[in-house]
């Protein structure tokens, strides 16, 4: 069986939200807003899923885990994230992110979302399988130190997060931006193979060849 993909667009930013479906388990992407239509997706398609994978911690990508783990029927999921994005979860997490959408003037976007982030329960790294399933972790540093993209050869997808837009790539200048880094990280998604398909944060879907393709 290949995976079957869902995706809806919450919060102001409109943040995707991929469900991912695989031969034995299942798995959530950034619950950015919105859980009330995240939890009638998950009841509509029968799905619950075991994991919740983070490209990244910032709040346009969390601020639904709250209300939806406090919602959530059955056995909750396990979160996981990059560790170098870990602080923007838990008890360090309202500071964190603060810090960052204030040096961006982009408080007033979450003034309604602040609430206590759960802490992580995995903390992945480079190479890091995603349990019962086909992804692996690509740590992708420069949006933020901890950003990754989710990476199935077998299906040909990349789940990019921040790192990679249709016609775009990630910002730069929050507190924990890099552009070199960036830079490096996007030569290394150059090297997958151009029928790749991308499936960003935000936007449409594209691919490895029409993005960063000669």
């Amino acid at each position: 069986m290949s995976i079957r993909l869902e995706t809806i667009q919450v919060g102001p930013l409109g943040e995707n939200v991929y469900l991912v479906q695989s031969d034995d388990t299942a798995f959530l992407v950034d619950p950015g807003d919105e859980a009330e239509r995240i939890l009638d997706l998950l009841y509509t398609s029968g799905i619950c899923p075991q994991f919740i994978v983070l490209t990244h911690g910032h709040l346009d990508h969390s601020s639904g885990l709250p209300k939806l783990l406090k919602q959530w029927k059955g056995r909750l999921p396990r979160i996981a994230i990059h560790s170098l994005d870990a602080p923007y979860l838990g008890t360090a997490g309202e500071a964190t992110n603060r810090r960052l959408f204030e040096g961006l003037n982009a408080l007033s976007y979450f003034r309604y979302a602040w609430k206590a982030l759960p802490e992580p329960d995995i903390l992945l790294n480079e190479g890091d399988a995603i349990p019962a399933t086909n992804f692996s972790v690509l740590h992708t540093p420069g949006h933020s130190a901890g950003s990754i993209c989710l990476y199935s050869p077998r299906d040909s997808v990349l789940i990019s997060g921040d790192t990679l837009f249709r016609d775009g790539i990630g910002r730069t200048d929050g507190v924990d931006s890099d552009y070199r880094a960036l830079r490096e990280s996007l030569r290394k998604l150059s090297k997958l193979p151009p029928e790749t398909r991308v499936y960003p944060g935000h936007g449409e879907a594209t691919t490895i060849g029409e993005e960063l393709g000669a």
